[in-house]
């Protein structure tokens, strides 16, 4: 029968592995053992010189040489292989720091909650927290990268480089939320790169995944981008083929899913690469099969710096204002089963060009005339000149009023005939070298004797 053990070493494969564990210790599952280190004796080796070189403590020679049953410590025999647990070796720390922070995010250290901020160093045993609204990337010296959106609490559990085999070690404990990893690939065998959920592990030597978890903590969903994962249970060794790039599975303490394809990338509704409205809204071409759309906007074509996310049903979605500048939308479809699907990246323009109405106008008397005021409003940078058209009933084709040459967001009309109007306006903006024309919608107006 497989152990517990046996199934955690095969989760430090090539591959990564989804535990499932049973119901009553789900949300309470204890850190698996570490894979044992294998040092091959070379000759001068003695356990004592290895423990001055490789060891936290020279005493600690004395758990290696009674887990490897040696009798001699000085007379150890070239080309047997000694296992050592990790945690005797002596490690250097591998450099981590945030690259990109938005809204509310929390560095813990020792149980103390401070906000985070880009450039900050990322130590072994801190919790990164991104609050509603809150985004954090941070990468490694060899150029991997974890991405966490909102509402999710990563802990760094170990972040070291072994000496003795020079094997980079970096286990991640994701708490709640999800993240997205890019891990380099790394030919050193003995290298470990996890992310470990209430009920998963995923281990990976290098590919492009994601994996996230219901705030219950009882299922952990793993989808694959680049590479290949593995999926094992914690209860019984299945031996299943990895699953490959374009798939996914969820873990249960029932078992693990058999691969399911991830739902297509979208694609961008037209006109959704520029945006001049107020508020910035998306279409998303419906994907069969699809539950729920993601969009995410970032500050880079790497979505290193997110700072915006949604989730609908509907294929659409809106994010509010933001500043003038070229961003980045990624879209993915998520199927019945909560997988998210591939993701289609887009560039959009935003550059604010609104031209709204004002109020309705009144009439003002003026001696035996009646004056009526035209307010409109415009937002965005650039010079503007503005076009006024007045048009009767329901006829918009053939203007009574037609003014252009405007410079200032107003006209008044005097004595205007009793009766229904439509009027609009229309906008030139000449900003960046180039000329650009935005139409506004038309009103209606009613004037009584």
């Amino acid at each position: 029968m497989t152990s517990k053990r046996d199934l955690t070493l095969l989760a430090a494969g090539p591959f990564a592995s989804i535990l499932g564990l049973t119901t009553a210790t789900a949300a309470f599952a204890a850190p698996p053992i570490d894979t044992p280190v294998a040092y091959v004796i070379r000759p001068g080796d003695t356990l004592i010189g290895l423990a001055a070189a490789y060891l936290n403590k020279p005493g600690d020679y004395l758990e290696v040489q009674r887990a490897n049953q040696i009798a001699r410590p000085r007379a150890l025999r070239i080309g047997s292989t000694l296992k050592i647990d990790p945690r005797l070796l002596k490690s250097t720390p591998i450099d981590a720091r945030l690259s990109a922070v938005s809204g509310a995010v929390d560095l813990e250290t020792n149980g103390a909650r401070a906000p985070a901020r880009a450039g900050m160093v990322l130590v072994e045993g801190q919790r990164l927290i991104t609050g509603p609204g809150g985004f954090a990337t941070f990468e490694m010296a060899d150029d991997s990268r974890v991405t966490l959106p909102s509402n999710t609490s990563l802990r760094i559990d170990r972040m070291r480089q072994t000496i003795l085999n020079n094997a980079p070690q970096r286990v991640f404990q994701m708490d709640r939320g999800r993240g997205t990893i890019s891990a380099t690939p790394n030919p050193n065998p003995s290298g470990r790169f996890e992310v470990r959920t209430p009920v998963s592990i995923s281990a990976v030597r290098g590919t492009e995944f994601r994996v996230g978890q219901d705030p219950t903590g009882a299922k952990a969903q793993t989808e694959v981008l680049k590479g290949a994962v593995g999926v094992d249970l914690a209860s019984a060794s299945t031996e299943s083929p990895p699953v490959p790039a374009g798939f996914g599975v969820s873990a249960t303490p029932a078992g693990v899913s058999a691969p399911i394809a991830l739902l297509p990338a979208p694609k961008l509704g037209e006109g959704g690469q520029r945006q001049g409205d107020k508020i910035v809204r998306f279409a998303v071409e419906p994907v069969q099969g699809a539950a729920t759309y993601r969009l995410a906007l970032s500050r880079d074509a790497g979505f290193v710096e997110v700072f915006a996310e949604a989730d609908t049903q509907a294929p659409a979605a809106e994010f509010g204002e933001i500043a003038n500048g070229t961003y980045f939308v990624r879209l993915t479809a998520l199927d019945t089963g909560g997988l998210e699907g591939l993701p289609a990246d887009y560039s959009f323009d935003r550059d604010l060009d609104v031209l709204e109405p004002g109020a309705p106008p009144s009439a003002q008397a003026s001696g035996k005339h009646r004056n009526f005021l035209f307010r409109w409003s415009a937002a965005g940078d650039g010079v503007r000149v503005y076009r006024f058209q007045l048009f009767t009933g329901a006829d918009a084709t053939s203007p009574i009023i037609d003014q252009p040459g405007l410079s200032e967001p107003q006209l008044t009309l005097t004595d205007l005939p009793p009766g229904t109007y439509g009027w609009r306006v229309s906008a030139v903006r000449f900003k960046g070298g180039t000329f650009a024309e935005k139409v506004g919608p038309m009103q209606t107006l009613q004037i009584g004797r």
